[in-house]
């Protein structure tokens, strides 16, 4: 679990078994659809390579589509707090800035950006994969609205500011992924960090020439 201060906690034994089985899922069903194409892949395939049953799979995932996409869900679920408990007085952009900083929920993606590549263009070739990467996102955008609206107290369905907030951060995420999986010459979190500078040194409404290779 990640505490507020964005130091991991060591996790226990069950919830170590948890997530290996979570990413040996993951790391199969890429494995397999890689090999035959997404659509071609069953969850029955991937029970058996990843040695489950189809219980234990979908204790996990709901289809074959979410084992391969992002789980908006686990990052959400890990983010809301981070937001919720920064210091009053921060301005929204630098608490959801500062909440995906420190929990770096795409972390992991560098560690082997050659599988992320691989994974994001077999997103990008595959319909019901896209489909399924951009509900995923939605529904992150949407959590974003929500904890930016707690914190703030504005009801978001009258109040522009959460929605709007939450679709700079989901855009903030998906460029600097782009760019990230265009280049890999920083870390993914450097990315994210340098599109928020441009974001909150108001580079992108004047007529500044700063960049993200610059900042």
């Amino acid at each position: 679990m990640t505490t507020t201060e964005g130091c991991e906690e060591p996790l226990g034994r069950r919830e170590r078994k948890k997530l290996e089985t979570h990413q040996n899922i993951r790391r199969v069903a890429l494995d397999i659809a890689l090999e035959i194409g997404a659509e071609n892949l069953t969850v029955e395939a991937i029970t058996k390579a990843a040695d489950v049953s189809q219980r234990t799979f979908f204790n996990y995932f709901s289809s074959k589509e979410d084992a391969l996409t992002t789980d908006a869900s686990a990052m959400a679920e890990k983010l809301v707090p981070l937001i919720l408990n920064r210091p009053e007085g921060e301005s929204p952009l630098h608490v959801l800035r500062t909440a995906l900083l420190d929990s770096d929920p795409f972390a992991f993606l560098h560690a082997d950006r050659e599988r992320t590549l691989d994974r994001c263009r077999l997103i990008r070739e595959n319909a019901a994969l896209m489909s399924r990467q951009l509900t995923q996102f939605a529904h992150l955008e949407r959590t974003f609205a929500e904890a930016i609206a707690g914190r703030l107290g504005l009801d978001p369905e009258h109040d522009l500011r959460p929605n709007l907030l939450a679709g700079i951060t989901s855009s903030v995420l998906r460029v600097a992924m782009s760019h990230w999986t265009a280049d890999g010459q920083k870390p993914l979190r450097e990315v994210i960090s340098s599109a928020f500078d441009l974001l909150e040194q108001g580079l992108l409404t004047n007529q500044g020439t700063g960049t993200l290779e610059q900042r």
